[in-house]
């Protein structure tokens, strides 16, 4: 003879368990869509991060090219003065221009700093011995990423390596 009571109440157990493991696979899919949303926000940061990198590493670079063909070039500009690389001409060549520029997004610019030397003509703002042949820059990129503004700065140091 069959209990009718013990079916009855086996069938609610296996309810259950189903619910329960429904319960357990769902918030482990919530967890991992929340894991590879977490992942693909730091690879847009990468990617952002290292877009801007190159923007700086460029204008760091057109900089340089700037000044090895014309030294006038760098020091027609004041100190603290916002300037970007722009590339004209047949052949092509970099010259700088006042303002900033944006780039799909990204604001570059370049700030020239005088450079004061020592009496050991070590680099050192407090002594302010003027040194005319070097210039520091730096290149600062910013962008906005999830409302929140982002930037990078890259310093360098350029020299008039023949002066005249």
């Amino acid at each position: 003879m069959i209990n009718y009571l013990k079916i009855k109440k086996e069938a609610g157990v296996g309810l259950i368990e189903i619910l329960v493991a429904a319960a357990i696979i769902g918030l482990s899919l919530a967890a991992l869509a929340g894991v590879g949303n977490f992942a693909l926000g730091i690879q847009n940061r990468i990617k952002k991060t290292t877009a801007a990198s190159y923007l700086a590493i460029e204008a760091i670079e057109a900089t340089r090219a700037i000044k090895d063909e014309d030294w006038t070039a760098i020091t027609a500009f004041s100190a603290g003065v916002p300037v970007h690389p722009i590339q004209g001409g047949s052949p092509a060549k970099w010259s700088l221009a006042a303002g900033n520029e944006t780039i799909d997004g990204f604001s570059r610019q370049i700030i020239f700093a005088n450079v004061y030397r020592d009496s050991n003509d070590d680099i050192d703002q407090v002594t302010s011995i003027f040194d005319a042949n070097t210039k520091k820059i730096t290149v600062t990129v910013s962008w906005s990423e999830r409302g929140q503004a982002q930037q990078i700065s890259l310093s360098d140091y350029l020299t008039n390596w023949k002066p005249e």
